[in-house]
């Protein structure tokens, strides 16, 4: 039985949302992740808080370097408007600094671009034991 899950991909270049998104779908496709997913994306980290209410997002994949705001901060948004949404970050620079303010901003996860199609299994595997559990 899968289930049908809303994901949030937030990156301000284009070809970095649909890399993840092809990467999501080949996951969920080789390994069989008993996943159903439905993608929205957002170029910024404006009203994300929004968004993720609007479409009853459940995952979000959010870029650290956003344009007029960083992913850090809109990540300290979405945990006081959601705090129980999984959010996993998303870098090209993947430096302790960066990975140890994820963490202790709130995130779930921590995933270096390019894409790793382990990391992204993972994360999606967290996904469904967190859902599991509630």
């Amino acid at each position: 039985m899968s289930i049908t899950i809303n994901i949030l991909l937030v990156d301000d270049v284009e070809n970095s949302r649909e890399l993840l998104r092809a990467a999501l779908l080949a996951c969920i496709n080789e390994h069989k992740v008993e996943i159903e997913a439905n993608f929205f994306h957002a170029a910024t980290g404006e009203l994300i808080p929004a968004q993720i209410m609007q479409h009853r997002i459940d995952l979000v994949y959010l870029d650290i370097e956003l344009p007029h705001t960083s992913g850090l901060e809109v990540l300290k948004q979405i945990r006081q408007a959601k705090s129980d949404i999984m959010v996993v970050m998303v870098s090209g620079e993947s430096s302790q600094e960066n990975v140890s303010a994820a963490i202790k901003t709130g995130a779930n996860g921590f995933i270096v671009k390019p894409f790793n199609s382990g990391r992204i299994l993972d994360s999606l595997q967290n996904y469904l034991k967190k859902a599991q559990s509630l």
